[in-house]
């Protein structure tokens, strides 16, 4: 664009030159239409920046060194398209606080443009997108003049797994218990001598006949001991997301085995009972910034285990 102001200052200066050596009538109108000339161009390409738009399209979550894109769409709906776009995306990372730079995308005379960016995925965190500057030229090239523009956009690179060590037995037979169930069936039984009023179908006939008493069959109900995981998160990235990783690792083993817990994050409690909870609850810690969180000593009670996560230390029962 500079280089085109220049090449009109020196065409006017030039017309300006002519007139005021010559002055003749043709001279004038010359002079007029170099003045006139930025203001119709600019006159022009106005209903091209009235239809433009540069907009932002999320992509979808990924885990860590996964591969993530978020996109950068430009669209004029004049039949005319403008001469040229200039576009300022910022890129912060809303965990670690960490920011790209600034990246300006140039496009010639197109209607529509799509561009797709690939941050670095490495690091835990909701990336986010902002257009700060949006605009297109006149045909001219001597004005810049803004467009509209969408709003954020931004997607988050959850965490991806790593295996505690020790790593605790969670489906330990330790953690289950049983009590006699009043109704229904049950595929764990306990056997036991004939009592008044017991229903004759839970009566063990075969092994009755062998022990030559009644013998009676009672279902019993499993209890599981709750599982508690509590984390400490110290302020440095690297033990973040250990414990996090770490986290998610125990979480998926637990769903896998349908086994619901609860997680103690901080001063959070929260019951999970599937993936999507749990991916749910991170992903909202992962778009606010990183700060240290230490579970608080949790009451253990004699119906629960409790395994505190540390980073790099595996879990504590």
């Amino acid at each position: 664009m500079a280089v085109r102001r220049i090449i009109y200052i020196a065409l006017l200066a030039l017309a300006a030159l002519y007139h005021f050596a010559y002055g003749q009538y043709a001279t004038h109108y010359i002079l007029i239409f170099f003045l006139c000339l930025p203001l119709l161009s600019l006159l022009v390409s106005l209903p091209a920046a009235l239809t433009s738009r540069a907009s932002l399209i999320s992509g979808i979550d990924v885990h860590r060194n996964g591969e993530g894109s978020v996109l950068l769409e430009l669209e004029c709906r004049f039949f005319l398209p403008p001469e040229a776009w200039r576009v300022t995306v910022e890129e912060k990372n809303l965990f670690t606080g960490d920011s790209g730079e600034p990246r300006t995308i140039n496009a010639g005379c197109t209607s529509k443009l799509t561009r797709s960016f690939h941050p670095d995925t490495s690091r835990l965190g909701t990336v986010r997108y902002r257009i700060k500057k949006a605009r297109i030229y006149d045909y001219l090239g001597l004005f810049s003049i803004p467009v509209k523009r969408s709003g954020a956009a931004e997607f988050t690179v959850l965490p991806d797994i790593e295996r505690p060590d020790p790593e605790p037995e969670l489906d330990d037979p330790a953690t289950l218990h049983f009590k006699p169930k009043p109704l229904g069936f049950s595929e764990e039984h306990e056997l036991r001598e004939y009592r008044a009023g017991d229903p004759l179908n839970l009566v063990h006939w075969k092994l009755s006949g062998k022990m030559d008493e009644l013998i009676i069959r009672e279902p019993q109900e499993v209890i599981r001991k709750n599982i508690v995981l509590s984390v400490d998160l110290p302020g440095s990235y690297r033990d973040q997301q250990s414990v996090i990783e770490q986290l998610r690792y125990l979480s998926e083993e637990l769903m896998e085995k349908e086994i619901p817990y609860k997680l103690v994050f901080g001063s959070e409690k929260l019951d999970i009972t599937s993936n999507d909870e749990f991916n749910e609850f991170i992903k909202a810690r992962l778009s606010s910034p990183m700060r240290a969180v230490y579970a608080p000593g949790v009451p253990l009670g004699g119906d629960a285990l409790i395994y505190r996560i540390r980073p790099s230390k595996g879990v504590e029962a």
